[in-house]
């Protein structure tokens, strides 16, 4: 904030504000503290019990050295497997291999879950506005910084110590298992000296949370090539997630590596800290494009809403392109991961066996099971965007939209578009990956035209499952919750169902359990139909809803 003399005010001048630049740090990091008492800790908290979960599901598989010793030599010399996950150092128990199997993307989870707490509480405020009103009090210009990167590093020393204690519990030795607290807190370091400089450059909240996480996958496929790539294995130096890796609990166990990522740490905040004492409140080193000056007549509703919303559905497609792309390429390296165990095999089978569970062959059954899945992101990224009404409707934005001709029942019907064709795009997109990614390796398995026909079969259910938010929605912006616990009981009930053991008639309640990803099959006609015509309904209740409630 400048004035017309082009000098800021004394307020925003670091240093000036009384009792010093970091003055209301404290009480800027119990406000980031109680803000986060959700999202952060749910984010730190998986990542050890996941580790807990893969080590009992593992332990069956691997129950002594020749099992484990065929693993070594069979997927995990794969080079998919050694970028996926990096090399196996340690087979002496079914832990060790339980911490190769998450570890590099538990890495990756952890660091992008600490860059996210990092932009929440720092870059969010000020591009909402709210930072200006804080700062309007007696707060110094380095005191937001300071309370989102205490933050960050509060959550990454325990996101490091919750996951080696899991360590310890599945059978790791205690120094082992230090090590591999050190490595999370590590990386948790780095993703935050990453997050804070984003923050410094970028305006949008949502922008600098997919920069960063950008900026973290690119550091996990450099590390993953420089261990799959004889002779490459230098480019793990020029990677964070790299440096977190050297740390090599499971090897030589040491502390130098994670150095490099305190250094990196300490770099980025004190890069950030002169960049925000140089720069207006609320602006970023690149500044959004302005748009045309004259808007295209007749405006579309539409139209507005894909653009207001299009930034934060991309990482939904690119997501779902990427990871069915993974999923493609190990098409030719399913029976390695597997080894020689039936238990995998069985399980990948019971829970995308589709109509034909008995005869299905492993990668038939293992596609399903991923668009299964992907189906149920699909629809929450569909709920995602009555999330973006709500958040429109409170910071007053909807209120200037409808302030012109547009009615709040074609805002919601326009959102209601939106999200189905991002639900398509975003199925679309998955089942092209995994055809991409099977024909690179020469992966055998369904046909193409069967992988997107299985892949788009999901939409039906999909829909239906985001319609209940849109639903909820009309009746008011606090019954959304209502949205996403559709999203967690269907994953529940439909592809997982069989799995946890839920009986059929509760599975009945789960839209995808109706139509289950089946590659290769007829798609049902009848479920459909209903699934449709229950969709339509609820969009119909949602906009019939509307009509009673101020939008306010």
């Amino acid at each position: 904030m400048t004035t017309l003399t082009g000098r800021r005010p004394i307020a925003d001048r670091p240093g000036t504000t009384p009792g010093g630049s970091f003055s209301g740090t404290a009480d800027l990091l119990r406000l980031a503290i109680r803000t986060e008492r959700i999202a952060t800790p749910v984010g730190v908290v998986a990542v050890p019990v996941l580790l807990l979960l893969t080590a009992a599901s593992l332990a069956p598989l691997y129950p002594d050295a020749a099992s484990r010793a065929e693993l070594a030599h069979g997927s995990a010399a794969n080079p998919v497997f050694r970028i996926l996950l990096g090399p196996l150092r340690d087979t002496s128990g079914t832990g060790q291999i339980a911490v190769w199997r998450v570890g590099m993307f538990a890495l990756l989870v952890a660091a992008i879950i600490v860059a996210a707490t990092v932009t929440r509480n720092l870059r969010a405020p000020e591009s909402t506005g709210r930072m200006e009103l804080v700062r309007a009090g007696g707060v110094g210009a380095s005191a937001p910084l300071a309370a989102a990167t205490i933050t960050a590093t509060i959550a990454a020393v325990t996101s490091g110590v919750l996951t080696g204690i899991a360590a310890a519990l599945v059978g790791v030795p205690a120094t082992s298992a230090a090590f591999i607290g050190l490595q999370f807190v590590g990386a948790g370091l780095a993703a935050t000296g990453i997050a804070v400089v984003v923050d410094q450059v970028v305006t949008a909240s949502r922008t600098a949370i997919a920069a960063s996480a950008v900026l973290l996958l690119t550091a996990y496929l450099i590390r993953g090539v420089g261990d799959a790539v004889d002779g490459l294995s230098w480019l793990a130096w020029l990677s964070p997630l790299g440096w977190a890796e050297r740390v090599d609990p499971l090897g030589e166990r040491t502390v130098l590596p994670a150095l490099a990522c305190l250094l990196l740490f300490v770099a980025g905040v004190g890069v950030a800290a002169t960049v925000a004492g140089k720069r207006d409140l609320g602006a970023g080193l690149v500044q959004p494009r302005p748009g045309p000056p004259t808007a295209n007549w007749p405006i579309s509703i539409i139209g507005v809403t894909v653009r207001t919303m299009g930034n934060s559905l991309a990482p939904w497609m690119s997501g779902a392109f990427t990871y069915c792309l993974l999923v493609g390429l190990l098409t030719n390296s399913v029976d390695d991961l597997v080894g020689g165990s039936g238990g995998t095999s069985d399980v990948i089978k019971d829970i995308g066996g589709g109509s034909a569970s008995a005869s299905i062959d492993l990668v038939g059954a293992l596609i399903n099971t991923v668009l299964g899945i992907v189906a149920i992101a699909a629809a929450a990224a569909a709920v995602s965007v009555v999330g973006r009404l709500r958040d429109d409707d409170r910071t007053g934005r909807a209120e200037v939209l409808l302030a012109t001709a547009v009615s709040p029942r074609a805002r919601l019907l326009a959102a209601s578009i939106t999200a189905a064709v991002t639900a398509a795009v975003v199925l679309l997109l998955a089942g092209v990956g995994v055809v991409a990614g099977a024909a690179i390796v020469g992966g055998t398995g369904p046909g193409a035209a069967d992988v997107i026909i299985g892949a788009l079969s999901q939409l039906p259910p999909t829909l239906a499952v985001a319609a209940v938010a849109f639903a909820a929605y009309g009746f008011g912006t606090r019954w959304i919750a209502i949205g996403w616990l559709a999203v967690i009981i269907d994953l529940l009930l439909g592809p997982l169902g069989t799995l946890i053991g839920a009986p059929p008639w509760l599975r009945d309640l789960a839209p995808h359990s109706h139509i289950p990803a089946d590659v290769g099959a007829s798609v049902p006609v009848e479920p459909t139909v209903i699934l449709l015509i229950a969709t339509v309904a609820l969009v119909g209740t949602g906009l019939w809803a509307l009509r009673r409630r101020d939008v306010a």
